[in-house]
């Protein structure tokens, strides 16, 4: 019995870890007086860049943004470099910059992540005891649409090529998404438990094509302390509608954009 109970403790220690931020230092000078640092981290195959509406509207807030830039996303990086572990990683350094600057200055820490960009975040929470105040997601990826098998049949078999992108030219990071990358959001997905009680908020459209807005809602009723709020976009981009993308005014119109920021004003 003591031999069961002890094997049950060495399990649970390793399901999650503390935030080892020992080594890193105060490294950011910040312009301006500032209320909070929030970490912002993007989609799948989406310019990092293009995030910077929404830090921008954080910097208006006085909330100091730091940019979080994935593996594959960068022009130095590519698919074949993608792994679970390698996101983690990539994440857990600007982690602790956001953490420590927010101790040293006595200002709270959040976080922001669209698409992929949640699971990252999520991630942190669970297995880092990531110590935000507050968390927003934009269309989370953490309940996909049905057809999204087929992708997660694809790497399943060991195929590694690469899927053209349909997103605007402009909003990709490349111009095809690596099936290593889908393993590598598959395989964060497997790891979380849902069962953190740090506020967050979810906002998302119906109509969104990669992920399942009702089965997302029914995640957020299991959190006790999740809010779900329905956008409602109307894309100012004429050639196509992408209503998973929603970032900025023109992915989602001047009326949602308003909605959008109001509702992530309210988890400052």
């Amino acid at each position: 019995m003591k031999i069961v109970l002890i094997i049950s403790l060495m399990l649970a220690s390793f399901s999650s870890l503390a935030l080892s931020c020992n080594n890193f230092k105060q490294q950011i000078t910040f312009e301006d007086d500032i209320k909070g640092i929030i970490l912002i981290v993007h989609g799948l195959n989406l310019n990092p860049e293009k995030m910077e509406s929404l830090g921008n509207f954080y910097k208006a807030k006085k909330i100091a943004p730091i940019y979080v830039r994935l593996t594959g996303h960068t022009e130095n990086t590519s698919w074949d470099q993608v792994t679970k572990q390698r996101w983690i990683k990539d994440f857990y350094s600007p982690l602790c910059q956001a953490y420590v600057n927010s101790k040293q200055l006595n200002i709270p820490m959040y976080g922001l992540g669209f698409s992929l960009g949640a699971l990252v975040i999520q991630h942190a929470i669970e297995k880092f005891n990531a110590p935000f105040e507050s968390v927003s997601y934009i269309a989370p990826a953490f309940k996909t649409r049905w057809y999204t098998m087929f992708i997660t049949a694809l790497f399943k078999m060991g195929l590694t090529f690469e899927i053209p992108s349909g997103n605007f030219v402009e909003y990709r990071a490349k111009d095809s998404t690596g099936l290593l990358a889908y393993k590598g959001m598959w395989e964060i997905t497997q790891e979380l438990k849902f069962n953190d009680n740090i506020k967050k908020v979810i906002t998302m459209d119906k109509r969104d094509e990669l992920i399942d807005y009702f089965s997302t809602r029914d995640l957020c009723k299991t959190w006790s302390n999740c809010q779900m709020e329905e956008l409602i976009s109307s894309p100012s981009k004429n050639e196509k509608k992408i209503y998973h993308l929603a970032i900025d005014s023109a992915t989602l119109g001047q009326k949602a954009w308003n909605k959008l920021t109001l509702i992530l004003s309210q988890q400052l």
